[in-house]
């Protein structure tokens, strides 16, 4: 694993973010009066929240692709990597149509039977699970759902084996990011925003962008995808 070139991704996915909300934001003191400067601070919210989830979606995905070309087997990896890298096995286990080749024709609407056979079915291959490679469904899990709330935050951190409080000091501001966003998408904010507003969102969203710098970097400079040895 390449450390230094993952961290210049990160980096460079921040960084170009940064300078064209620094290009946008240059246009604000050139309005004369202050209900305009207002008015387009509702532009660069939207931007600004176009930019936090976009970060958050590239930065986790680079973490889970970093992960799946490290060939871990799902044995060695942590519990919640493991258990997201074999999702298609258990939403197939977990699929209560699904029934037993064996009595499907004789006893079609058995649902104990056909429960039953799918254990079995998973304790047959469960020997096998832990030996398969780790590979991450990235698009599944790192899922933004379009409107990247602080709670889908912390769902896709736990799917990562991060610690799923990890940003929660700035979920205020997400909050106020997310709500303003939509209502201006909606139509029912006219009004703009002002300066101090603007500054609470946006310290939010840096912060939730810089702190996934920093711990995905960390994790992978740790191996924390990894269970720990076992104590001999």
């Amino acid at each position: 694993m390449n450390l230094a070139d993952i961290r210049a991704q990160l980096e460079d996915e921040l960084t170009w973010r940064r300078d064209e909300m620094r290009l946008l934001g240059n246009v604000l003191p050139t309005l004369t009066s202050e209900p305009d400067r207002q008015r387009y601070r509702k532009a660069l919210l939207v931007m600004l929240y176009a930019h936090y989830e976009g970060f958050c979606r590239s930065a986790l995905s680079i973490y889970a692709d970093a992960i799946n070309k490290e060939h871990i087997a799902c044995g060695e990896a942590v519990t919640c990597i493991a258990a997201s890298s074999l999702a298609s096995k258990f939403k197939d286990f977990e699929n209560f149509e699904r029934k037993s080749s064996l009595f499907k024709r004789l006893l079609p609407d058995d649902t104990q039977l056909h429960r039953f056979t799918r254990r079995a079915e998973l304790l047959e291959v469960l020997g096998d699970i832990w030996t398969q490679q780790v590979d991450i469904p990235i698009s599944d899990v790192v899922n933004t759902e379009a409107n990247l709330w602080p709670i889908v935050l912390r769902k896709i951190l736990y799917c990562l084996g991060f610690d799923h409080e990890a940003m929660k000091d700035f979920e205020g501001g997400i909050f106020h990011l997310l709500n303003w966003r939509n209502d201006i998408a909606h139509g029912t904010r006219r009004d703009g925003l002002e300066d101090h507003q603007f500054s609470d969102v946006e310290n939010a969203a840096y912060g939730i962008m810089d702190e996934l710098v920093r711990v995905v970097t960390e994790a992978l400079a740790a191996e924390a995808f990894r269970k720990a040895p076992a104590a001999a």
